[in-house]
């Protein structure tokens, strides 16, 4: 019987062996399983040389001499900046290797202690303040507290008098509840003074970078570096991502006790937003940043897996996970197992490559959680990326129950030669989970479908394409697809009227057995011949075609000008035939000495030519200056109504009556011609031309030479 029990244990673990055996074999397969996503690693990219300029002018304000650019730097602190991150690491980097390790904490400490001292003074003001609403309030406190006495004595007297039980019972309860509402004042007024107290503290704290700004040394360059770190601590609290609190935990890293405090301070502030950096940091290289993560978690009170989660930003819950991933703690497995199948894509991803990124150490929490998901053991031959793989796609097959079942429809309508309705349910598909595992089968149907519509609807074949290639892009078929992409664009050009015979060369370079595009290639080059050969027929016809143009406009233009003496005879009537006399040019007066500088024309001779017909000079008409002399060479131009000094003389005119000029009267401004006769023109002016008027003479006032406008002519 002993014999019989014990080995019934011994048989135990084949029994268990062969059912675990049995479970593997019900398994599912793993053909279609998902691949695991693997953890990206902390890459630190160069800066922006934008950001880093923007650091630097920043920088270059808050260490000036100038307060109030050293004002509107400290302003400038609150906002973020993209890209400051990485031009911090840069300047820090700097200031690592400039800073005075030795006048630094001096020169902090006597800002502190300034600033202390300075808030003091401000605190006595308020504590004086204080302690007179104090007072107010006690002697408030101790009124109440009489009040109630005596309402208590009133309320014995009272009840010694009636001797009704009821109004004792009720004046006991009056009592407690008085009593009561004391003991909860008395807990309120506490609360207050704690709250009073806490935000006294933190006020007390102060700001550094404040102390130092109201300490100013810009001459100092202890001063300049610890105003810079404090400057760009304030500018990675404002950023508020992962990477910025990693480079806060660097800067504990690399100055030590300088700036722990503060730093103490901005990760408080920072809260959810600092746990994914502190997390990792767990694991820093230097054992006093592992101590001070740690503590700073305890302080925020995300020390364990399930406090770090609690978070309702999903940016942030998803650098927790990945966080975890990182430092490869096995404890916070089930918590991560938990969000491998969020309906947030990004949770989950963040839960997949943490889980990725653990490994071999969490087999037994993934082998717990797939025999909790199935109810089936997974075996032991199973690796653990195994055991993740197959509960992973356990987990998308539930999820995507409803995608999985339009798939199966547009497997089987491929299957059954119709694309059309094959596509719609694969559209179905790629709407809901567009990296779905099973999009390679999807590539034939839509090929398919482009190659069964018309010519008319190239357009959407060319769709039905482009989607193929990106569903496998990297595929064999990729080739093939992208050819029949290339000749679709050829024949689409075609159409429209502009032709490119490099897309269909490269149609034939990606794919040599398309009989499409080399028939299309072929066509296209006759096209292009034909259109050569009528060429110079075009151009000769549009050459003679312009020439006539040409002829046609000089021939009307030379017909519609008028004739020179035409033109000459329609505007002056020509001058009558001269004397002999009068060809030969006025002699020149002598020069006065008291006379303008034109010289005084001499009295008109009988035997000169008569002037043309010359309207009234106006006496209130303003002078025009005198034309000089013209030479005897110069030939007779047509009578103008003003002669300007730089023309030709005048042409004959008609002889004066002697006794017509008025005696001893010259113009010394007046050009050199006779004065003229009231007498009318000659007919001989008349008879040049018989469709003009002729038109009298009118004989010109008399003016004397000291007028302003003695010698001037006016028509």
């Amino acid at each position: 019987m002993i014999g019989l029990l014990a080995a019934a244990p011994l048989a135990t673990p084949p029994a268990r062996a062969a059912g675990e055996r049995d479970a593997g074999a019900s398994a599912p397969a793993s053909s279609a399983l998902p691949e695991l996503p693997r953890l990206a690693p902390i890459v630190r990219p160069e800066p922006d040389i934008t950001a880093v300029r923007e650091l630097d002018r920043i920088l270059d304000q808050i260490t000036s001499e100038d307060a109030r650019s050293r004002e509107n730097a400290r302003a400038a602190l609150d906002e973020p900046i993209p890209g400051i991150v990485d031009a911090v690491r840069l300047r820090v980097q700097d200031i690592r290797g400039s800073l005075d390790r030795t006048a630094a904490p001096r020169v902090l400490a006597d800002a502190r202690r300034e600033g202390r001292k300075a808030m003091k003074g401000e605190k006595g003001e308020d504590e004086r303040d204080g302690n007179k609403k104090k007072t107010a309030d006690a002697k408030a406190d101790k009124g109440a507290k009489k009040g109630a006495g005596d309402a208590k004595k009133g309320a014995g007297d009272a009840k010694k008098s009636a001797g009704d039980a009821k109004k004792d019972a009720k004046a006991d309860q009056g009592a407690k509840k008085d009593a009561g509402d004391a003991k909860v004042a008395k807990k309120d007024a506490k609360a207050d003074q704690s709250a009073k107290k806490g935000a006294d503290d933190e006020k007390d704290e102060g700001d550094w970078l404040d102390f130092m700004l109201a300490v100013a040394r810009p001459r100092d360059s202890a001063w300049r570096d610890v105003v810079k770190l404090l400057a760009m601590e304030r500018m990675l609290v404002a950023a508020g991502t992962t990477p910025a609190v990693r480079e806060l935990i660097a800067l504990h890293a690399y100055f030590g006790e300088l700036l722990r405090i503060d730093l103490q301070r901005q990760v408080a502030k920072l809260r959810d937003k600092a746990v994914p950096a502190l997390i990792e940091a767990r694991q820093h290289d230097a054992k006093i940043v592992q101590r001070w993560a740690n503590k700073q978690l305890d302080l925020l009170g995300r020390a364990i897996p399930g406090e770090a989660i609690a978070s309702n930003d999903t940016q942030i819950l998803a650098d927790v996970l990945r966080a975890y991933g990182r430092v490869r703690d096995v404890d916070a497995m089930r918590v991560i197992l938990s969000f491998c199948n969020s309906d947030r894509a990004r949770l989950r991803d963040a839960a997949r490559e943490a889980i990725s990124a653990i490994g071999e150490p969490g087999i037994w929490q993934l082998r717990d959680a797939y025999l909790d998901l199935t109810g089936v053991k997974p075996p032991r031959e199973w690796s653990w990326d195994r055991v993740a793989r197959e509960l992973f796609g356990t987990y998308d097959r539930a999820r995507l129950a409803e995608v999985y079942k339009l798939m199966d429809e547009g497997v089987a309508a491929a299957s059954a030669g119709k694309p059309a309705e094959a596509t719609d349910a694969f559209d179905k598909v790629l709407a809901r989970a567009p990296l779905f595992e099973r999009r390679k089968e999807m590539v034939d149907a839509y090929v398919e479908r482009a190659r069964s519509l018309s010519a008319d609807r190239r357009d959407d074949a060319l769709a039905m394409l482009r989607k193929a290639l990106r569903l496998d892009a990297p595929g064999e078929r990729a080739k093939k697809i992208e050819a029949e992409i290339a000749y679709l664009e050829g024949a689409l050009l075609i159409e429209r009227g502009t032709p490119d015979k490099f897309v269909l060369e490269r149609a034939i370079e990606l794919d040599p057995s398309h009989d499409g595009a080399r028939a299309a290639l072929t066509s296209l080059g006759d096209k292009v011949a034909e259109r050569k050969s009528q060429t110079n027929r075009h151009i000769a016809a549009g050459a003679v075609g312009l020439a006539a143009v040409l002829s046609m406009f000089f021939i009307a233009r030379r017909r519609s000008a008028p004739s020179p003496a035409r033109a000459q005879a329609g505007t002056v009537p020509p001058p009558p035939p001269a004397s002999p006399a009068s060809a030969l040019p006025p002699s020149p007066p002598p020069a006065s000495p008291t006379s303008a500088p034109s010289p005084s024309p001499p009295p008109a001779s009988p035997a000169s030519a008569p002037p043309p017909p010359q309207p009234t000079a106006s006496p209130a008409s303003a002078p025009s200056p005198s034309p000089p002399p013209a030479s005897p060479a110069s030939a007779p131009p047509p009578p103008q109504p003003t002669a300007s000094p730089a023309s030709a003389p005048p042409p004959p005119q008609p002889a004066a009556s002697p006794a017509s000029a008025p005696p001893g009267r010259q113009d010394s401004a007046a050009p050199p011609q006779p004065q003229t006769s009231p007498e009318p023109a000659p007919a001989s002016a008349s008879r040049a031309d018989p469709d003009l008027p002729a038109q009298p003479i009118e004989e010109a006032e008399p003016r004397s030479d000291d007028a302003p406008g003695a010698g001037a002519r006016d028509r």
